[in-house]
């Protein structure tokens, strides 16, 4: 008989042998379509990574991240003794093929403690480059404070017990003064709604429901900013030094500021709703129903997002994104006069994978109509590429077309004759706005300087273009704001068409072009404003507790908008009655001035820059002294007002990336008794600076049970192929076989190479081929069993569309297509041949709950064919695990569920426990399995239907999380078996099952 660790090692193959996450070897994958040439350009406490496409940006990173350093180093009291390798990506799609860390949707910047490496992407504004690079410096001295000295492989452990409303939080603080609005509304509307997380459940943010993490980031920087109001700003640095020795959050808060984390957090709270209800009464702000009727709601208490709303011509219908299935926002289109909603893209459509929102946490408008009403288009992306989608709602097609060249693009809009449409488009690191021929395909470039150029809109005449462009005011409390501006079609001068201190979005023309609706930032409020072209006069029309977004106007002329309220955003219709009226000072220009470039463009080659010139983001090409910011006035407590200045920096010249290695982890135990013996255990991890090359070692021993195995891996992340080698085994000398009684010794060694090769995010194929030799040798009676030795090969086709909103999957289906082989070849004596095909389907029945389905099919030939067993965990679970009944080479299986929610708010804490459980919600099921095996084909022949085994049985499923971060389910499933009347079995055990 085979060596039971053969079985062992064998089951971990899938997972081993290529880098697919995911239960029974599915999940999604990670694609790589291209190989940055990195070079490498070094200032006092950075060296600056960075090739072809993100080259331009790398003064303006400089500039930052040292400005930057010296706030935060001032601000906590802490210094580097060495520089920190720092990643500069073009786009978004860029750094979504990093190898360095897994980077996913929604991800701005990353941060990681293994070799102090933090990386970013650019949108196209300067002002998201400014704030996401300084939060995620925070980081860096964070860890280099928590993570840094002795033995730091344990230090690392560690990092899960830091809370992230901590880590978040002060990342969050020292951005103050880059974008506030967004904290300012968010905390607004959760201390005036009654939606604060109490900080004791934001240690970690995996349990939080969708759209609620950046309430958290957000939450996170005002206990932050209350620690250093109300206790002092050297507070903020201790803090951070007393969790070098502390395991948890009260602990530290109780040596810091004599309170626990339960009465901290009461004060805390206590200040917002104080705060912001002061504002509301102050500010006179009300709730959306006080301007408009909603047209989209919520149905339950999970946060949903549906924004960027377009009306047919006839104004019957309202098609919109939203986020109530789940992520990626779907397209919906709503007939008005019936409430009746239809998906018309989702993730369902293979040439999508992801469509945003706007640009981060800053919704704005990223879809359109056609004049006719016939044609929708939006941009999205997949597989690392953008593209413009028309969606055709006559004959419900969707047509794709690509965008080569291009690192983002967004808001695009059709001309009034709906030939053309206008988009913002990043190439070289500058976003501008382009024009493409909707049927030749041809396109052209409208504007080229290096302000961010977005939402364009045409006007009614065709004649010109709005849009708005960012405005970098040095010495400004709010120094990053966006601008109104004209584009005339006829010679493409830009002109600035309104002065309003803000951030000004999403224009919007009326019919008739007299009027013009757009989104204004500014003091902490985002609301929607309306320009009168012809008399200049701009009124507000809302003052809103949450923001307001992508205004619009309906055919009959109200005004339709998002708002943000409870943490959703809903639309909302309001009438000109319901709506404001309040005249804003502003300095129009309705013949507008020639727009002031807000930046200069790189030197040519060979032409030093100014240093005025440096600070705009100009290449440089040696070394130069710069012009920086130091940024925040640091003897405010606001930390509010940036300050500028023409300190020196030095930016040294380019030089080629080269290849580093080095331990990210090295874990060691060590344990000796004299009945047990010597128990050894050592865990070893290395990779190189590009996360390029991947390498693990585990090995263990213990003389007292005679046993040592080890593991060893490789990966290859290089390329769009994902290439690995495993190579394990275990020797166990003078074991007993329970069987005979006989001493033996047994040993098993595998070796295999696989490789994944990503077709998209959701599709895959897969190939292994390795080696197993299992032996086993009786010492009693001096006699060798046989060898086992298998050749091995294996093809795999893997689909993973599977998702949900919250806890459990709702929706999307799984495949996986596989064939194994053991070949009789370079003194293999294993020969068989399987085929297996398992599919999961999931329909939604509405919030939680969903039918689920699976099906398992598997057929195996050959000498040595596999056995597949129905009865157990996992299979029919009315019968029991036996290798005798109910067991053949080939077999069939299906599973019926219906699973729903019994108690989705459960919301229990047990912070009183370590490891601390945070349950979540208990879901139940119904189910029934089915299934037949067997082995020779006449046993097929004589199946009936009463031949088939099934059982049937209920469920309860608890989610919880572990330290709020490690999510974990626990089933209790009750099972009986159909065709007989039995006791039943009870199974307890962690899930899910699929």
């Amino acid at each position: 008989m085979r060596f039971a660790a053969a079985a062992a090692l064998w089951a971990l193959l899938p997972a081993l042998a290529v880098p697919a996450s995911g239960q029974d070897g599915f999940g999604t994958n990670h694609v790589v379509l291209r190989d940055f040439q990195w070079k490498v350009r070094s200032t006092e406490h950075f060296d600056i990574h960075y090739y072809e496409d993100s080259e331009p940006l790398v003064g303006q990173a400089a500039e930052v991240l040292e400005r930057s350093y010296r706030r935060i180093s001032e601000g906590l009291g802490v210094r580097f003794t060495e520089r920190r390798p720092f990643f500069l990506y073009a786009s978004v799609n860029h750094m979504q093929q990093s190898n360095i860390v897994e980077v996913g949707d929604g991800t701005g910047g990353v941060t990681e403690a293994f070799k102090d490496r933090f990386m970013i992407y650019h949108d196209g504004s300067r002002q998201w480059l400014d704030a996401v690079g300084t939060h995620e410096l925070v980081h860096v001295f964070q860890y280099s404070v928590l993570v840094s000295g002795f033995w730091r492989s344990a230090r690392i452990l560690k990092a899960i017990v830091y809370p992230l409303w901590m880590m978040e939080g002060m990342a969050e603080h020292f951005t103050h003064g880059l974008d506030d609005s967004t904290e300012d509304y968010y905390l607004r509307d959760a201390a005036t709604s009654g939606g604060l997380i109490p900080l004791w459940k934001l240690e970690h943010f995996s349990h939080l429901k969708p759209h609620q993490v950046t309430l958290a980031y957000k939450s996170g920087a005002t206990v932050i900013d209350f620690v250093a109001t109300q206790y002092g700003k050297d507070k903020v640095g201790e803090m951070l030094k007393l969790f070098e020795s502390r395991f948890e959050s009260s602990a530290m808060l109780q040596d810091l500021l004599g309170l626990d984390i339960f009465a901290f957090d009461r004060k805390w709270r206590e200040h917002l709703v104080e705060k912001f209800g002061r504002v509301a009464r102050e500010e006179r702000l009300q709730e959306p129903t006080a301007y408009g009727v909603a047209l989209t709601t919520s149905t339950g208490d999970i946060p949903e997002f549906n924004t960027s709303a377009v009306y047919t011509p006839d104004g019957r219908r309202l098609a919109y994104l939203s986020t109530r299935e789940g992520h990626p926002p779907a397209v919906i289109l709503k007939d008005l006069r019936t409430g009746k909603r239809r998906r018309l893209v989702d993730r369902a459509f293979r040439q999508i994978e992801n469509i945003e929102l706007g640009r981060f946490v800053n919704i704005s408008r990223v879809m359109n109509i056609s004049p006719d009403g016939r044609t929708l288009v939006f941009t999205a992306q997949k597989n690392h590429r953008e593209s413009l989608y028309f969606y055709d709602l006559e004959k419900r097609r969707l047509r794709k077309v690509p965008l080569p060249g291009f690192l983002t693009a967004s808001s695009p809009a059709f001309s009034p004759d709906g030939r053309k449409v206008a988009f913002a488009g990043m190439k070289g690191a500058i976003t501008d706005l382009y024009l493409l021929d909707v049927a030749g395909g041809g396109l052209t470039r409208l504007t080229e300087d290096p302000a961010d150029d977005q939402t364009p809109v045409f006007s009614p005449d065709g004649r010109s273009i709005v849009f708005s462009s960012e405005l970098v005011l040095e010495g400004d409390p709010m120094p990053y704001q966006r601008r109104l501006c004209r584009l005339d079609l006829d010679g493409l001068q830009v002109r600035t068409l309104l002065e309003l201190p803000g951030s000004a979005r999403d224009p919007y023309f009326s019919r008739d072009g007299r009027r013009l609706l757009f989104a204004l930032e500014r003091g902490g409020f985002h609301d929607i404003h309306e320009l009168d072209l012809e008399s200049g006069r701009v009124l507000r029309l809302t003052r809103s507790f949450g923001a307001a977004f992508t205004p619009v106007y309906s055919p009959e002329g109200d005004v339709t908008f998002s708002v943000f309220r409870r943490n959703n955003v809903h639309v909302y219709r309001g009438r000109r009655p319901s709506l404001l009226a309040e005249a804003v000072p502003a300095d129009y220009l309705p013949k507008g001035r020639v727009r002031a470039r807000p930046a200069t463009p790189a030197p040519a080659p060979g032409v030093r820059p100014s240093s005025s010139d440096a600070v705009r983001g100009a290449v440089l090409p040696g070394p130069v002294e710069l012009a920086r910011l130091p940024g925040l006035d640091l003897s405010t407590q606001s930390f509010r007002a940036p300050v500028f200045s023409t300190a020196p920096m030095t930016l040294s010249e380019a030089r080629p990336y080269r290849f580093q290695f080095s331990t990210d982890l090295f874990l060691p135990a060590l344990f000796y008794s004299s009945q047990g013996g010597l128990f050894a255990l050592g865990y070893w991890q290395g990779s190189d600076l590009l996360g390029n090359h991947n390498a693990a070692v585990q090995l263990a021993l213990n003389t007292g049970q005679g046993y040592y195995n080890y593991q060893t891996q490789y990966a290859y992340r290089r390329w769009r192929p994902q290439l690995s080698a495993v190579f394990a085994g275990l020797v166990a000398r003078d074991r007993i076989d329970t069987g005979t009684g006989l001493t033996t010794d047994q040993s098993t060694h595998l070796q295999l190479l696989g490789m994944a090769y990503p077709l998209d995010r959701y599709h895959r194929l897969e190939a292994m081929a390795g080696s197993v030799r299992d032996t086993l040798q009786y010492d009693d009676i001096g006699t060798d069993k046989p060898l086992h030795e298998a050749r091995l090969t294996s093809a795999s086709f893997v689909r993973d569309t599977v998702g949900g909103r919250y806890l459990v999957a709702t929706y999307g289906s799984r495949l996986r297509l596989n064939y194994v082989g053991a070949h009789p070849v370079m003194g293999g004596n294993t020969r068989y041949r399987s085929v297996s095909a398992v599919g999961h389907q999931f329909v939604p029945t509405g919030g939680m709950s969903a039918l689920a389905f699976r099906v398992f099919a598997a057929r195996s030939q050959g000498p040595d064919a596999e056995q597949y067993f129905l009865g157990g965990i996992g299979r029919l679970r009315g019968y029991g695990s036996s290798t005798v009944d109910n067991v053949g080479n080939s077999a069939v299986l299906g599973t019926a569920e219906w699973r729903f929610p019994v108690w989705k708010r459960l919301d229990y804490y047990m912070w009183y426990l370590f490891p601390d459980f945070y349950f979540k919600a208990i879901t139940g099921a119904v189910f029934g399995d089915a299934g037949y095996a067997w082995t020779e084909g006449r046993q097929l022949d004589a199946a009936r239907v009463g031949s088939l085994r099934s059982s049937y049985g209920v469920g309860l499923r608890v989610h919880t999380f572990i330290l709020q971060l490690f999510p974990l389910v626990i089933h209790f499933d009750y099972a009986r078996e159909t065709q007989r009347s039995t006791n039943g079995i009870f199974y307890v055990y962690l899930g899910p099952l699929f």
